[in-house]
């Protein structure tokens, strides 16, 4: 809105009246009431705003109510509250409650380069994938003429809103449109293929956080590869050949490897 300007010297003499009035009306049942006593009036010929005129009416209302017939002086207090209630004017600042971690489970694809690899256990057994029902995993051992047979899993690494205390989050895909997942299957987390488009794995927070996998480098050449989902709980292999890939908790099961090379 903008300022509308008044020449205050040219309505004073009728707010003046007004205030005289009031005033004698107080006087009347106080013989020692001074009409001038304590209100000091400063006329000016310079414009004033629409604010100032304002605060100016409001301040002078408060006077009249606050004026006691045994008095027109004012305590310090009272013309300190007067002042803070018309003439400074009140800023509040918003406050902005931050995400808290514990809620912080979101999860966006970095732009590096998708890693193309292939992954063998520690007994040299390569992931092959297996179609009949379901599509599976399997590991197995695999002879020279027969490598054409391994999965090649594109690796892709994202970036977590807070950062982990873990390896960094991947997904794992097959190929196509094929991840890896970490699901619940009567209570126990199990390893499955899902179909999903890459372009839905761009943002991954909530449930979609199965085709997540935290990967850990330890020594010069061993992989890990921990459900994001299902903390503690790492993808594995069983000694025997031919064995589903599948998830077990803990790295230290003695009949399931969870170590990997990726070449």
């Amino acid at each position: 809105m903008a300022d509308v300007y008044f020449n205050l010297a040219a309505t004073s003499e009728s707010y003046k009246h007004v205030e005289e009035e009031s005033m004698i009306e107080t006087c009347e049942h106080n013989a020692e009431c001074d009409l001038h006593s304590g209100i000091d009036i400063e006329v000016t010929d310079e414009p004033h705003n629409m604010r100032q005129l304002v605060n100016l009416v409001i301040a002078v209302h408060r006077l009249k109510k606050t004026l006691k017939p045994q008095s027109t002086e004012f305590s310090d207090e009272e013309l300190c509250n007067i002042f803070f209630e018309n003439v400074v004017e009140e800023f509040v600042t918003p406050t902005v409650r931050q995400k808290t971690a514990s809620a912080a489970d979101h999860y966006d694809a970095s732009e590096e380069e998708e890693q193309k690899c292939f992954i063998c256990d520690v007994r040299n057994k390569f992931l092959v994938l297996s179609k009949g029902v379901t599509s599976e995993l399997q590991a197995i051992t695999l002879q020279s003429g027969n490598k054409s047979r391994r999965v090649q899993l594109g690796l892709t690494t994202y970036i977590p809103s807070v950062t982990p205390a873990k390896g960094r989050p991947i997904a794992l895909g097959v190929g196509g449109d094929l991840y890896l997942s970490c699901t619940s299957s009567s209570g126990k987390p199990v390893l499955g293929l899902e179909e999903v488009k890459k372009e839905n794995l761009k943002s991954i927070s909530g449930d979609m956080t199965r085709f997540l996998f935290h990967k850990t480098v330890s020594g010069q050449t061993g992989t890990s590869f921990e459900s994001v989902k299902y903390e503690g709980y790492f993808i594995s292999t069983a000694y025997s050949d031919g064995q589903r890939v599948d998830m077990c908790q803990s790295r230290d099961v003695p009949d399931r490897m969870t170590t990997f090379t990726l070449v």
